[in-house]
């Protein structure tokens, strides 16, 4: 399927282009206008193939990340020792996106954004709050990632970095282990 979604993002005021391209590594170079970034899905099962799109991707000076759909926590480790693309997320498994797939039909993930992933591949690195707060005075970062524990505790940090003068957005997160992020970005003055 071939398809293209431009998006952005007002309070981080970032732009993106989304396309989705036909598999296989060729797909990089075959773009006219050269993507900044590559975003290769597979399934834990068919994770060793991506390692074709991610020597393409170095020797198109792109960035490239996977994005692993049908994760199970048996799993876990052989993502973890994988050398290939560095992960950026991974989707549990979920029978309703199964059957949505062998139906022929786009499955709803009411609580996945793709614009979380976009963002936080901008910068993975996790930081505590104060870290985070500092690197952005200190102009070391332009863009920090906080994880969040709870959703209530996402406003009173969004708060923080906007009395300083960043902007700041929450999103929600595919883990387990915590509800989602907070990214804040340095504004140019």
């Amino acid at each position: 399927m071939d398809g293209r979604d431009a998006g952005t993002d007002g309070t981080l005021g970032i732009e993106w282009t989304v396309e989705d391209c036909p598999s296989g590594p060729e797909a990089i170079g075959a773009r006219a206008e050269r993507p900044d970034t590559v975003f290769v899905v597979a399934t834990p099962e068919t994770i060793e193939t991506t390692v074709a799109y991610e020597r393409l991707a170095r020797e198109c000076e792109v960035d490239c990340y996977l994005l692993v759909n049908r994760f199970r926590e048996s799993t876990r480790a052989q993502l973890q020792s994988f050398d290939g693309p560095e992960l950026a997320e991974y989707f549990y498994y979920d029978e309703d996106v199964s059957s949505a797939i062998a139906e022929g039909r786009v499955p709803v993930l009411p609580n996945r954004t793709v614009e979380a992933i976009l963002v936080e591949a901008l910068q993975p690195e996790r930081q505590g709050p104060k870290r985070a707060l500092e690197g952005l005075e200190r102009g070391g970062r332009s863009i920090v990632n906080v994880e969040v524990e709870k959703r209530d505790d996402a406003d009173s940090l969004i708060d923080s970095f906007e009395t300083v003068g960043h902007s700041a957005a929450y999103f929600e997160c595919n883990c387990r282990c915590h509800d989602g992020h907070v990214l804040a970005r340095r504004q140019s003055n």
